[in-house]
C-alpha cells in the first residue's frame, strides 16, 4: 500500500468509492437474509446466510474496500496506512445507509424493517450485551480473515476458492456473529439513537479487529519461527 502522502486525488476518490460498494453489497446481502429469515422462519436462517455470502463475495472477486477484510493487513500495512481503516469504513457504513434508503422506498421494506428491528432488538436487550458484542465480533473477524485469506492459500483457484470464501461467510452469518458494518443495517432500521448502540458498534469493531489479526500475527510468528530454524 501506497503512503498518505503518496495518494493521490483520483486514487484516494477511487479507494473511497470501492468502500461504498462493499457497503452496498453487505446492504444488499443483509437484506436479502432479513427476508429470508422472514419468510422461511425455520429454513430462513440458512437460506439468509447462503444469501449473505453474496456480499463478501463479490467484494473479494471486484477487489472493494471492506473495513473487515482490510483487518488481515494490519500487521503489514504499517501505520502511515492505518488511516485507510477509518475511510474504509466511513464508506462502508455510507454505502449500507444507502441500500437501507432504498429499502425503505421499496416493497420490501414492510418485510425487512420490521425483521431488522427485531435483530437489533435482540443484540441490544441481551443480557451481557456488551460482553456478548466483543466476542461475538472476535469470532465474526476471525472467519472474515479466513475468507479473505482463502483468495491466496486455496490448493486450487476454483472450487476449492469458492468455498473457502463463502464457506466461512455463511457460518458467521448463520450463527449471528457480529459485523460491524451489517450492523449498521439493523440498526438503521431500528431508527433509533442511543450510547449503548454506539458503544456495540464500537465493541464491535474493537472485536472484529481482534479476531481478524489473530492468525495473521500467528503466521508472522511462525514465519519468523522458520527462518531462526534455518
Amino acid at each position: 500500500m501506497k503512503p498518505f502522502e503518496k495518494m493521490t486525488k483520483l486514487e484516494f476518490a477511487v479507494f473511497f468509492l470501492m468502500s461504498i460498494c462493499s457497503g452496498l453489497t453487505i446492504g444488499i446481502g443483509g437484506a436479502a437474509a432479513l427476508t429470508a429469515n422472514a419468510m422461511y422462519q425455520t429454513w430462513g436462517k440458512l437460506i439468509g446466510a447462503g444469501l449473505f455470502t453474496i456480499g463478501i463475495y463479490a467484494i473479494i472477486i471486484y477487489e472493494m474496500r471492506l473495513f473487515t477484510g482490510m483487518v488481515s493487513a494490519i500487521p503489514t500495512m504499517g501505520w502511515k496506512n492505518s488511516w485507510r481503516l477509518l475511510v474504509c469504513f466511513i464508506g462502508n457504513a455510507v454505502g449500507v445507509a444507502i441500500i437501507a434508503g432504498l429499502v425503505y422506498c421499496t416493497p420490501l421494506a414492510d418485510t425487512v424493517i420490521p425483521q431488522g428491528k427485531a435483530v437489533a432488538t435482540a443484540k441490544l436487550s441481551a443480557e451481557n450485551w456488551a460482553l456478548s458484542s466483543l466476542a461475538s465480533s472476535i469470532l465474526c473477524g476471525l472467519l472474515i480473515t479466513l475468507s479473505v485469506w482463502s483468495v491466496n492459500h486455496a490448493t486450487k483457484k476454483n472450487l476449492s476458492c469458492t468455498l473457502g470464501v463463502l464457506f466461512p461467510i455463511a457460518v458467521f452469518a448463520f450463527c449471528g456473529f457480529d459485523h460491524s458494518v451489517a450492523n449498521m443495517l439493523y440498526f438503521i432500521f431500528l431508527g433509533e439513537f442511543s450510547w449503548k448502540i454506539v458503544g456495540y458498534c464500537l465493541l464491535s469493531i474493537v472485536g472484529n479487529v481482534v479476531g481478524g489479526i489473530i492468525l495473521p500475527y500467528i503466521s508472522i510468528l511462525r514465519d519468523k519461527l522458520d527462518e531462526k530454524k534455518q
